[in-house]
């Protein structure tokens, strides 16, 4: 009997030394690993953060069962005086063989450790503990498997917190993940219930967030999966100006790889768009990419981490861009359209109750060179672009009252407003062929290829593009302080009113010769020596003036000898081929050539500078059309 005893002794104390042997072994395993990843974390942040976080262990107590490790979340470039900015979290690890402790809960794990994280309170967390009541705001569960990964359950307390002038209340979240060994991949979510900060003079309040992710780390370091966000609101209010506040916002990343190559589709979508009690309607974007280097992408990727940790740390004064800098950004570049990627918006719309605009763009990329030394790049990566453009003429005014009467303008003269203002554009739009009118919706179709641009088919220069997507933005649609005239040069000057000092002086600084004159009926107009430009006269005619010295519109007409003979079709062939100026035979057998320029709504003087010079220019062409004409 006494020999059974002691042979059931002995194998249960065999048992025993097993189970807190394996215990020990997994309490070792567990202790090395997370040395391991305490020195991964440390590196991230060090590439990513240098100097603003930094994560110390502090104490590392292991016995045969439980274990308890204390971490230091650090601040160093803080520059608070008071005391160092610090939050110590405590681990109290459960490390036992069978999982005992687990199983209890129902979670039973064969060789598994538990981990229970909170924080301790110091003199940088104490207002902190004070506010959840001196409870830990973090109380997190962490289970290991044998395998490596870990399941997180982790809750974040509510808080009223009041710091300086700022108010922080934060109704709370749960964290649950799953993350696979040495962060091979990570499946889970955060929920946030609300968040509402304050100074007094501005509030940001974001109602019921979910932030997701179900990703694999790639051999290069990019998160490959599937993440995105849910927001149910999320409104900015200030002193200043009416609320502008989004719900239910919507996003979406999708990545994958093949043969180092990235492919992805970005979504985002916001269900309703207000300023105060304004609706703006419903906003959708969807965009995709392809044939991304892989590697040249978490490159960027790290030189944008690079510059932005630099910004943190750097004096006010220091260059936070380098030549280096910009360098390994051309060098990235021109690794990136090596593969020719496509980059697409199909689409991005926004509807509102009085209709709906779209915007469709797809974009191909060509490989090019770099330029000598590395900056930039020795031609246009854009091999091609096509890009649709349809506008719903109620929506876009509906849109520009509501934001004329959020800048003070009472509705009904907001209303006129935009009325005149987009009916101004549109008319100029069409009278150059720009777009087509479809009922309501004014549509533009835009090609690049072969450097060249057409706009419906027909050719245009880039430089007459840009001119008159200068002179096509009212100032009135814009929103902002007045500048004066010693805060701006001539060139950024709004100019609502045309008169003839301001194309004189835009003429004298080009070295023209002119005369001022009055015409039949009394308006002002300019008198310009067409010098070699081919015209036989050049005029400048305000329309429209009458006793009031200013003006808002001014054509530019350019006229030519009677000598060269023209025939109609030379003038209607200009007019296929170009929309900035419009030709014509008039009855005396002369062949004219007309442009306009409209100060309604405001325009910038560069964009008077700019279509003047281009009518110069036009001016030059035709007559050397008219010369091959012959």
């Amino acid at each position: 009997m006494n020999k059974k005893l002691l042979g059931l002794f002995g194998a249960a104390a065999l048992l025993f030394a097993l189970y807190a042997g394996t215990s020990w072994f997994i309490g070792a395993r567990v202790q090395a690993e997370a040395e391991q990843v305490l020195e991964t974390a440390n590196t991230y942040l060090a590439k990513n953060w240098s100097e603003q976080v930094r994560i110390t262990l502090r104490d590392y107590q292991r016995g045969f069962f439980t274990s308890k490790v204390s971490y230091l979340l650090s601040f160093p470039a803080s520059k608070t005086t008071t005391f160092m900015p610090e939050v110590l979290f405590v681990n109290h690890i459960t490390h036992d063989a069978l999982s005992l402790s687990q199983s209890a809960h129902g979670r039973f794990e064969w060789l598994s450790a538990s981990i229970h994280t909170t924080l301790e309170p110091n003199d940088f967390t104490q207002a902190l503990f004070k506010a959840t009541g001196g409870r830990s705001l973090i109380d997190g569960h962490t289970q290991l498997s044998a395998n490596g990964s870990a399941k997180l359950a982790w809750t974040i307390r509510a808080v009223d917190h009041t710091q300086d002038t700022v108010r922080s209340r934060f109704a709370g979240a749960t964290l649950h993940a799953e993350i696979g060994p040495a962060l091979s991949y990570t499946k889970g979510e955060l929920n946030v219930k609300a968040l509402n900060i304050t100074d007094g003079k501005a509030t940001l309040d974001i109602q019921t967030s979910r932030l997701h992710t179900d990703t694999q780390l790639s051999q290069t370091g990019l998160n490959l999966g599937v993440s995105g966000a849910d927001i149910g609101e999320l409104s900015l209010t200030t002193l200043s100006f009416p609320t502008v506040a989004a719900k239910k916002i919507n996003t979406r990343l999708v990545l994958t790889e093949k043969d180092n190559l990235l492919s992805g589709q970005s979504h985002y979508d916001i269900e309703r768009l207000l300023i105060g009690q304004k609706d703006l309607g419903t906003l959708q974007l969807t965009a995709s990419y392809d044939k991304l280097n892989s590697n040249t992408v978490k490159s960027l990727a790290d030189l944008y981490s690079d510059i932005l940790t630099r910004s943190l740390n750097n004096e006010p004064e220091a260059d936070l861009i380098t030549a280096a800098d910009l360098k390994q950004f051309w060098g990235y570049l021109q690794t990136l359209v090596k593969n020719s990627p496509t980059l697409r918006v199909d689409p991005f719309l926004w509807q509102t109750s009085e209709g709906q605009s779209s915007v469709t763009l797809t974009t191909v990329l060509a490989p090019v060179d770099l330029r000598s030394g590395g900056l930039g790049l020795s031609g246009n990566p854009i091999q091609s672009a096509d890009l649709t453009l349809a506008i719903s003429r109620a929506m876009v005014t509906g849109l520009l009252t509501t934001g004329l009467e959020a800048s003070g303008i009472n509705p009904k003269q907001a209303k006129s407003t935009a009325e005149k203002e987009l009916q101004s554009t549109l008319e100029l739009a069409n009278k150059l062929k720009l777009g087509t009118l479809k009922g309501d919706r004014f549509v533009v179709q835009l090609n690049f290829k072969d450097n060249a641009f057409k706009v419906n088919g027909q050719a245009v220069s880039p430089e007459a593009l840009l001119t008159f997507a200068a002179a096509l933005v009212p100032s009135g649609w814009l929103a902002g302080d007045p500048v004066s005239a010693s805060e701006a040069p001539d060139e950024a000057a709004v100019t609502r009113h045309l008169d003839p000092s301001v194309l004189a002086s835009l003429l004298s600084a080009a070295d023209f010769t002119f005369e001022e004159l009055k015409d039949e009926q009394g308006d002002p107009m300019l008198k310009v020596s067409p010098g070699d430009s081919g015209a036989a006269k050049i005029e400048m005619l305000f329309v429209g003036c009458g006793s009031d010295p200013t003006c808002e519109d001014v054509l530019l007409r350019a006229t030519y000898s009677p000598n060269q003979a023209v025939a109609l079709s030379v003038a209607n062939d200009w007019n296929l081929r170009n929309r900035w100026a419009r030709a014509y035979v008039n009855d005396k057998r002369e062949a004219v050539i007309e442009m306009d320029i409209s100060a309604y709504g405001g325009i910038g003087r560069d964009a008077v500078e700019g279509m003047v010079n281009t009518f110069f220019k036009i001016v030059r062409d035709f007559s050397k059309q008219l010369a091959n004409s012959k």
